[in-house]
């Protein structure tokens, strides 16, 4: 599809805005849903362009809210910047907001923990402290953070 008529293009204006009415995208996870409404490069370009001049579209507020869902769900450092890669996020961007969101990683950790754990028995084998370990591992944090987690029950 080379040419775009003008009701093409207003149901993907439409279509844009009321992603965004829902929920916050970044320019990158917008350009695929438009790529597979088989909008032209250029208009969405263009489309994106016009949504960040209004505010409709902004990676700092993305990538914020982004890390505040991820920690709410009490996920480590780790997890956070693998998924924010997946999606796309610049590395600097969320270096700098997870900087000025000041998170107690040992805390959340600990929390994680004892979310988890905090019904269950505290002597416990090798192969249970091991399953720990990898449950908190894939949550991303550090083996400092899980071993700090582990002590504080």
């Amino acid at each position: 599809m080379t040419q775009m008529d003008d009701t093409l293009k207003k149901k993907l204006k439409n279509y844009v805005l009321w992603l965004l009415g829902r929920q916050e995208y970044s320019r990158r996870e917008l350009t695929k849903k438009l790529q597979q409404k088989e909008a032209t490069p250029e208009f969405i370009e263009a489309l994106l362009d016009w949504c960040e001049e209004h505010n409709f579209i902004n990676e700092q507020r993305y990538v914020e809210g982004f890390v505040r869902r991820h920690i709410a769900k009490k996920h480590g450092l780790k997890r956070i910047q693998s998924e924010a890669m997946a999606k796309g996020i610049d590395r600097a961007l969320l270096s700098t907001i997870v900087e000025t969101m000041e998170v107690d990683w040992f805390q959340l950790a600990q929390e994680a923990y004892l979310k988890k754990y905090s019904n269950t028995q505290n002597d416990f084998d090798y192969k249970e402290k091991a399953k720990r370990t990898r449950y908190l591992m894939y949550r991303g944090f550090s083996y400092e953070q899980i071993d700090f987690a582990m002590q504080a029950q």
